[in-house]
């Protein structure tokens, strides 16, 4: 059992090592994911996208045809492969509308009947461009912090005052 484990972890973190690593904005239109093969492919071959780290399909061709009710909801009408795919050999995924959820590990694979010819993997990470809506939080922040002290320093002269109303007082 220690062995399958071993075997499995080592499976895991070869696969993120060969990964190819890609960044995008999340402002950006689209990105295209790489994935070729040797050309010309079969027209039975199965061409499927997934996200491994959260075991969903991001888009599948099957008989030479896009299968979008197999593809998660997430990505409907987000992403395409090129017509001549399986002529050309490539089988790159394009991905439109870029939003920060899409960051993770897609899987492409290629399979005749229950064969697995090929598999790529790409790591996508996503970054905000959003720096007007940062910037305002964090002058927000700042201006609630300065609100805080000056609101306590209030606070303790009102109570410092009155102390030295009651020490007078009961002198």
């Amino acid at each position: 059992m220690k062995v399958f484990v071993a075997v499995l972890f080592i499976m895991h973190v070869s696969q993120h090592a060969s990964a190819v690593e890609m960044e995008v904005n999340d402002k950006e239109k689209f990105i295209v994911l790489p994935c070729q093969v040797k050309a010309p492919v079969p027209t039975d071959l199965l061409v499927e996208w997934r996200r491994s780290d959260l075991s969903i399909t991001v888009h599948v061709r099957r008989d030479n045809r896009d299968q979008p009710n197999d593809q998660n909801e997430l990505y409907r009408e987000r992403t395409a492969l090129r017509q001549d795919a399986l002529q050309s050999g490539d089988l790159s995924l394009t991905l439109k509308n870029i939003r920060l959820v899409d960051e993770g590990i897609y899987n492409c694979t290629t399979r005749r009947g229950s064969t697995v010819l090929s598999q790529d993997a790409v790591q996508l990470q996503v970054f905000s461009s959003n720096k007007e809506r940062d910037v305002f939080i964090g002058l927000f922040i700042v201006t609630l912090l300065l609100l805080l002290v000056c609101v306590g320093y209030i606070g303790w002269t009102i109570m410092t005052s009155k102390n030295k109303d009651t020490t007078a007082a009961n002198l």
